[in-house]
């Protein structure tokens, strides 16, 4: 299946400094997006899929939400589209906008850093972070999602929380911040970005044991929980010693890209964020099938998870003379073996067994 993004706005209310999207003052229009679709189908028969996959995505997508009332019903009148989803950190979610997200059946994925929020995802002092009963920007953005809480718990029950060296000190106290919050399964996962010192990837490795040894407790408690790196390298693990690992990384290039804002497509946001590489019909996806596939590596040939890690993100790779990452290699073994001591200490809990075979499930 076809994976696209689309980006209906690049501004956004947040400063993340771990963002790639520029904050700019763009906005999908109508137009652009009916031409868009157009496209859409050709890139999709190009890469030999027969149907796509949307997620609405920015910059922060709820900004440009009439953008999105008008996509939605002529994509789910395409027998060719068989989901849709907004990638969004919901600070501006409204009764409205949530109302037609569940009438119309739509996906949602929240970008939610957890405790660490205030500073990974500052506030920036616009107006669309005012306090309707004070006139002030909230102070932080916990107070702001305080405020809506049960409007957001609503609609969603997950977060995708991003990993940096800004708040890898904190993956314990989120994790268990985030249960407390009713979020059972974070999605926890690692800027793949060369921007882990070796000092940050030795915080990680102490970090990441301390995380672990919270979770099997959870699991030996009896508490159905999950954290989303994690659960990836099990599954990986599971799959890449049963089924051979899967020819990409991710779907870049390969099976999937983003529309911007302009009409212009990309394999991926990061590879728009530099203006490199636009699809268009002439756009080989063959040649990235070959290019990056995890199996092809030569670095990968010696490594010891060569059977079940997929090399992390296509776009590091090519600002990298198309080779994985040292930083981010080291980053996943890390994770792998803390990962494959959640199964070993796991494998015999009533709780952890159900899970697995639910994910397991999920994924087909």
């Amino acid at each position: 299946m076809f994976t696209l993004e689309i980006s209906v706005t690049e501004k956004c209310n947040l400063g993340c400094p771990y963002c790639y999207v520029a904050n700019k003052m763009t906005f999908m229009t109508n137009e652009v997006f009916d031409e868009g679709l157009i496209k859409l189908r050709k890139l999709v028969r190009l890469s030999k899929q027969d149907s796509y996959q949307i997620s609405f995505f920015g910059g922060e997508p709820l900004l440009n939400f009439e953008l999105i009332k008008y996509a939605v019903p002529k994509l789910k009148a395409d027998p060719m589209c068989k989901g849709l989803n907004i990638i969004t950190n919901l600070t501006l979610l409204t009764e409205e906008m949530a109302e037609y997200i569940r009438e119309n059946e739509v996906g949602v994925s929240w970008s939610f850093d957890g405790m660490s929020s205030n500073e990974t995802r500052p506030l920036l002092p616009v107006l669309e972070n005012v306090d309707p009963e004070t006139n002030k920007v909230f102070n932080g953005i916990l107070e702001l999602y305080e405020s809506k809480k049960d409007l957001i718990m609503s609609l969603t029950n997950g977060c995708k929380v991003m990993i940096w060296p800004g708040n890898v000190k904190d993956m314990t106290e989120n994790f268990e911040f985030l249960l407390d919050y009713g979020i059972e399964h974070p999605d926890f996962s690692i800027v793949r970005d060369d921007v882990w010192t070796v000092e940050d990837i030795k915080e990680y490795r102490v970090q990441l044991q301390r995380l672990t040894d919270t979770y099997i407790a959870k699991i030996k408690a009896g508490i159905p929980c999950s954290v989303g790196f994690l659960r990836l390298a099990i599954l990986d693990t599971l799959y890449g010693l049963v089924k051979g690992k899967r020819p990409f990384g991710c779907f870049a290039g390969v099976h999937g890209g983003v529309l911007m804002s302009s009409g212009d497509f990309y394999p991926c946001a990061r590879f728009a964020s530099k203006k490199l590489l636009k699809m268009d019909e002439n756009f080989d996806f063959k040649y990235y099938a070959e290019h990056f596939n995890p199996k092809n590596f030569d670095k990968c040939k010696e490594c010891n998870l060569r059977q079940v890690c997929n090399a992390g993100c296509t776009y590091s790779q090519v600002q990298n003379n198309n080779k994985p990452l040292d930083s981010v290699c080291e980053l996943f073994h890390i994770t792998y073996t803390e990962a494959h001591r959640v199964l070993e200490e796991c494998k015999d809990e009533e709780v952890f067994q159900d899970l697995l075979m639910h994910w397991l499930e999920s994924v087909g």
